[in-house]
């Protein structure tokens, strides 16, 4: 990214402020991670890694394939009534920018937002307004989650009826609001993201499914550490997680950190808790690790040639493309 736009909005995407805040963030996390790395080691059963059931492994590493295709979608099903990206775009620099947030400053967000302003020609309030839906509909299947699991901690029918109930009571709740003269006037898109059936209920499921998928990949994680957990625990860790993965700097460290207190909480009677604790919320994130990096390598060449044939506004270098290659 040699070039940046002329937008001091987006050039305050850089700013020295912002970029040591965040590496003061990355060094905090690094620090966590070394912290829960040697609780691990100290009394951890890695023999259980080394012997673990093929199976599981594809397990943890497919949900975290599974999730990213969910993900990827619920970016292009609500831009579509904006503007129309192709599906296998979002795909792509969405598995960049999950890559990309390993770095010391957390470039995932900034590379996303700065692509899709330079290649496909949205305003930054355009992207404001989409990532915001996405963001609330994320929130709301956490805290959804989190609700029906207090209310009953048993996961049967009666467990997702509540969750259901919660999103869709959300969903109608946002295509009110939505609907208001003010944000109609001023929202850039968000109201026609919300009004279109297919745009919001579509984030929802897809956003359910997501969850199912970062649940997944907890539960075999703690399959293959032969930690015994209730689903209700497992869904509450895997929510922590989930939310964690939103913190504004590198993606390392604070999650584990979080992660591995969560489940010190909720299994305070047993005497290796701690250890067994780190090892999941290092195991999970490994799941994702293993996914993230190496596809992130692949994309990179296809963002690099988008990006050079992209141009900023007020530049005739060439239109704005919002289809793939």
């Amino acid at each position: 990214m040699s070039e940046l736009p002329a937008s001091p909005e987006a050039r305050a995407l850089f700013s020295t402020r912002k970029l040591l805040i965040q590496l003061v963030g990355f060094i905090v996390g690094i620090s966590l991670l070394i912290w829960i790395v040697r609780n691990a080691i100290r009394e951890g059963h890695w023999d259980r890694i080394v012997n673990a059931d093929p199976l599981l492994i594809v397990a943890l590493v497919g949900c975290t394939l599974v999730s990213i295709l969910f993900n990827g979608a619920s970016f292009w099903v609500t831009i579509r009534p904006i503007q129309p990206i192709a599906f296998w775009d979002l795909q792509r620099i969405n598995v960049l920018a999950n890559a990309l947030n390993y770095a010391p400053v957390r470039l995932g967000a900034i590379a996303r937002v700065l692509y899709h302003v330079r290649v496909d020609g949205l305003s930054l309030l355009q992207i404001g307004a989409w990532f915001s839906l996405l963001a609330y509909v994320l929130v709301l299947g956490i805290a959804s989650c989190i609700v029906a699991t207090i209310v009953r901690f048993q996961v049967d029918w009666i467990w997702f009826g509540l969750v259901a109930a919660q999103m869709v009571l959300g969903a109608m709740v946002t295509r009110v609001i939505a609907g208001q003269p003010i944000i109609v006037r001023y929202g850039r898109g968000l109201d026609r993201m919300v009004s279109d059936a297919r745009s919001l209920w579509g984030a929802v499921a897809l956003r359910c499914a997501d969850l199912t998928a970062f649940t997944g990949r907890m539960a075999a994680a703690a399959a293959i550490l032969e930690i015994d957990l209730a689903a209700g625990q497992i869904v509450v860790l895997a929510m922590v997680a989930l939310a964690a993965s939103l913190i504004p700097f590198g993606r390392l460290g604070f999650k584990e950190a979080l992660v591995a207190a969560a489940g010190y909480r909720l299994n305070m009677l047993a005497s290796d808790v701690e250890a067994n604790m780190s090892q999941l919320a290092l195991v999970e994130s490994a799941g994702e690790l293993l996914v993230y990096l190496p596809a992130g390598l692949v994309v990179l060449p296809w963002f690099r040639r988008r990006w050079r044939a992209g141009s900023w506004a007020g530049e005739d270098k060439g239109q704005p493309s919002g289809v793939g290659d």
